[in-house]
């Protein structure tokens, strides 16, 4: 039962995580800010210089990860924030097509 709960307590916390990133890699839009611009790029090399600076290892296993591990690997995280960005990009590029 313990096993069950705790990979349900992992997938809602990575699932937060996600969140998370996503929230960030939208700030510069949410604020209309220009100073807060390419925060998921920010977010990607914070993440990078985290896990050098422990020593983290960057390759686990899906499976291994999702049982023992609270936050998405860096591997994981880096890739979803590039599918963002490359999302947010070509949404921006229909929008300005729209009005042309």
């Amino acid at each position: 039962m313990e096993a069950v709960v705790g990979t349900a307590m992992n997938a809602l916390s990575r699932h937060f995580e996600w969140q998370a990133d996503h929230f960030a890699c939208e700030l510069s839009a949410r604020l209309n800010a220009p100073e807060m611009s390419d925060m998921g790029a920010r977010l990607g090399r914070a993440l990078t210089t985290l896990h050098v600076k422990n020593l983290s290892t960057v390759w686990v296993d899906w499976l291994y990860s999702a049982y023992h591990h609270s936050h998405p690997t860096l591997t994981e995280r880096l890739r979803a924030i590039e599918a963002y960005q490359t999302v947010k990009v070509k949404s921006a590029d229909a929008v300005s097509k729209k009005e042309l």
